[in-house]
């Protein structure tokens, strides 16, 4: 493997992430933000930059033109987003104090879209005190930042770099398989040149974005917060500027707004474009979309009407949801959407609704939503081919000799493209169990916090169950757990093959 070309490559994304925060800092001054913050952002950039360039010149390629195998994709993918964290954490450090280990989570979680925090009144800080208002004691330029982080990982920091820094002549098919290295059963690639491909998803990005930008700006909310909250929808990340989440706005136009925003973001942005482009909507309709709308608005309706019968009051929003079918569905559907595209954010406190409502949620954590989109989770499409399997297989022991025909939007799946969905799974389900095994070893908690832990880390959820509830932060965990916590973000966010492909000794052999 080239470790030189991987290097390089590296330190080109690193120069990337210096010039988003100096971003930072630019915002920061539009919001009169403390002087001395502004600066210390400005240094974090410049330190970052610099580091990258500097690496950039000392393993630049001799030929214009770079090589690289699906090793080097692999390593480039995952070495960036660990380094890009590494830096990342600077301005959490510098300007907020943070501790290395808390900044470092921070920052993973806004690069992964998990959108777990563990900002909040309690958290010390290294000079011992704490941010007695929590999130909302953040700095515009951190919050910014924070906020940013989601956006940029949303799509993916190498897909970005191939969508804006085409000039690097880079193999981009390896980088953009090792990005997005889910079940392919259509044609993934919208163009015949990867770079043209990045910039058509960016672009689609970008748009989504600023529609929901405005709409929220529109419906009341701040244009800063807007900002905020519209580049953690789009990324499904979860990240928000108030310590209630979007409890705080107590809107129900805001809340349609995000929900619908979350679900398309939670849908393939592939189709998206091809739905621009004019694909009629037969075509639209993917059987992996149509599975991902039917347990959505199944789930939906289920919670809506247990809530409806309930006697629950709401700790975070007040509400009751009995006899009151608006706001039990306002609840549910908005719930129901934030989990399932593990987007993270909360209206309400669902720890507190009945035992039913929370293993569906816990459930959707685990699904997901759809390939080629930019939320966590197994994703619909293995979940329906392992459906599509399971039935096969009950089919054949009526018809032992019939042939295994699995099908998906009327093509034959062929058996690598169902082993590899297949291990997908497996391997998911042991890292869920190993996790939740090795976290209580290292920090204090029972087994449904631990369990819960482990699956929204994975799945780049945020909050879960226990005692990292929506009213809760993950500020109670020991270091070590923190980091934990932080690598099985990274596992998750990358699709556990291309974190996990490094550790083989094959990986590393000529």
């Amino acid at each position: 493997m080239n470790l030189k070309i991987v290097g390089y490559l590296i330190s080109v994304l690193i120069v990337m992430e210096g010039v988003a925060i100096a971003s930072c800092a630019g915002v920061a001054l539009l919001m009169r933000d403390e002087l001395h913050e502004i600066l210390l952002m400005l240094c974090c950039a410049v330190f970052t930059s610099s580091c990258g360039i500097i690496g950039a010149f000392l393993l630049r390629p001799r030929s214009r033109s770079i090589q690289m195998g699906i090793r080097e994709g692999f390593a480039t993918v995952a070495g960036g987003w660990f380094i890009a964290s590494i830096f990342g954490a600077l301005p959490f450090i510098a300007i907020t104090g943070l501790h290395a280990y808390d900044a470092f989570f921070e920052t993973v979680s806004g690069f992964t879209t998990t959108g777990a925090t563990l900002i909040d009144s309690t958290l010390k800080l290294r000079d011992g005190s704490t941010l007695p208002d929590g999130v909302e004691s953040l700095s515009c330029g951190i919050l910014f930042w924070r906020a940013l982080t989601h956006w940029i990982g949303g799509m993916g920091i190498v897909v970005l770099s191939l969508a804006i820094l085409p000039i690097l002549g880079v193999g981009g098919q390896s980088l953009f398989n090792a990005e997005v290295p889910g079940v392919k059963t259509h044609d993934d690639q919208v163009t015949p040149r990867i770079a043209s491909t990045a910039k058509i998803l960016f672009m689609v990005y970008f748009v989504l974005t600023l529609m929901e930008t405005l709409l929220l700006w529109g419906g009341g909310m701040p244009l800063f917060d807007s900002v905020c909250h519209s580049f953690s929808t789009i990324a499904t990340g979860g990240f928000s500027t108030k310590n209630s989440s979007i409890a705080y706005y107590d809107s129900s136009y805001i809340q349609v707004v995000i929900t619908i925003f979350m679900f398309l973001s939670g849908c393939n942005f592939i189709l998206h474009y091809r739905a621009l482009k004019g694909l009629p909507l037969r075509q639209y309709l993917s059987e992996e979309y149509r599975f991902f709308i039917y347990v959505l608005a199944a789930v939906t309706l289920i919670i809506t009407v247990t809530l409806l019968f309930s006697n629950v009051t709401d700790p975070m929003s007040g509400e009751k949801y009995h006899m009151s079918p608006w706001l039990s569905l306002r609840a549910a559907a908005f719930q129901v959407v934030a989990l399932s595209t593990t987007t993270g954010f909360s209206t309400a406190d669902y720890t507190v609704w009945p035992g039913a409502c929370g293993m569906l949620l816990l459930g959707l954590i685990f699904m997901g939503a759809c390939g080629g989109s930019t939320a966590g989770g197994m994703k619909c499409v293995r979940l329906l081919l392992f459906l599509k399997f399971s039935f096969s297989e009950l089919r054949r022991c009526i018809f032992p000799r019939s042939m295994q025909d699995i099908r998906l939007d009327g093509k034959r799946m062929e058996t690598p493209v169902l082993n590899k969905a297949f291990g997908f799974l497996a391997i998911y389900v042991l890292t869920v169990f190993l996790f939740a095994t090795l976290l209580p070893m290292v920090c204090e908690m029972d087994m449904i916090t631990a369990i819960s832990t482990s699956a929204t880390c994975i799945s780049n959820v945020g909050p879960g169950f226990g005692q990292i509830s929506p009213v809760n932060t993950f500020s109670w965990m020991t270091p070590a757990a923190k980091l934990l916590c932080a690598l099985e973000m990274l596992i998750g966010r990358l699709e556990l093959y291309t974190v996990l492909i490094i550790f083989l000794p094959s990986f590393w052999k000529k």
